[in-house]
């Protein structure tokens, strides 16, 4: 963070295991900037908030605020960091890879409803329910401004995921790795170069490691995904992104999930 920044006032509404608010940390991390941490506690529903609200009115995190103006949708926002401020480049210069990132990043974009259905249920809900009963948590549910969250949330704390639904969230997710393992030749990176492409599923990578599904890569299956991988996570703007703290305490341990 070397950067002279003096004049400049960055802001990130995030959340410490948040696939989105840890894609945007790892962006500022990669190009230096210094940035102050607004802690929005989604255990606490701190993003249901009318304060919160009033800058994000989805109620989701993460939240970049840069000199007084906000930036929302963590893909805008990474965009938005790297086009404001000095630092290593985050898109290509040239226009086919910078292209083939972006689409990249569309499709990682699809991947996130199997993940956080299975995060849903293997580790928000459990958590949540260590706090609140279940008779607050509807009420929560149908605070949620966006429909997909809203419902989500509804029908996990009445019991309507099937196993179904879990398998062919799995089925999914192993669809976009095939993809990735394609993407990653000849490598080393997704689009040759490093890029927000890295970015933007590297944390998706780290949840399933935590959700103990990181037995879908390894030396043997889908090795350039585990060779990807293994370089993406020795990064330090990647190891300083998924450490933030779980400021209420519990972190992944408190439901019996490892810590990656």
């Amino acid at each position: 963070m070397n950067n002279d920044q003096s004049k400049s006032t960055v802001q990130l509404y995030h959340f410490w295991s948040s696939v989105c608010s840890v894609r945007c940390r790892m962006a500022l991390e990669e190009k230096g900037v210094t940035w102050e941490s607004k802690y929005i506690d989604l255990f606490k529903f701190d993003q249901l908030t009318p304060e919160y609200l009033a800058i994000n009115p989805d109620g989701v995190v993460p939240t970049l605020i840069h000199n007084g103006s906000v930036v929302t949708e963590s893909v805008i926002i990474n965009e938005y960091i790297d086009a404001a401020f000095p630092g290593p480049h985050l898109v290509p210069s040239n226009p086919l890879a910078a292209a083939r990132m972006k689409l990249f990043i569309r499709t990682c974009e699809t991947a996130l409803e199997p993940i956080a259905l299975l995060t849903y249920v293997n580790y928000i809900l459990p958590k949540l329910r260590n706090r609140w009963s279940d008779e607050e948590l509807r009420a929560q549910a149908d605070k949620r401004p966006t429909k997909f969250l809203r419902d989500l949330h509804s029908r996990g704390i009445r019991g309507e995921i099937t196993r179904d639904e879990l398998a062919k969230a799995k089925d999914d997710l192993e669809t976009l790795l095939d993809d990735l393992e394609v993407r990653l030749e000849p490598g080393p990176w997704i689009v040759g170069e490093y890029s927000l492409a890295d970015v933007a599923i590297a944390p998706y990578m780290f949840r399933l490691s935590a959700l103990g599904q990181d037995q879908f890569w390894s030396a043997h299956r889908r090795p350039r995904v585990h060779a990807w991988y293994r370089d993406l996570s020795a990064r330090p703007a990647f190891q300083k992104a998924v450490s933030w703290p779980d400021e209420s305490g519990g972190g992944y341990q408190e439901v019996g999930l490892k810590a990656p």
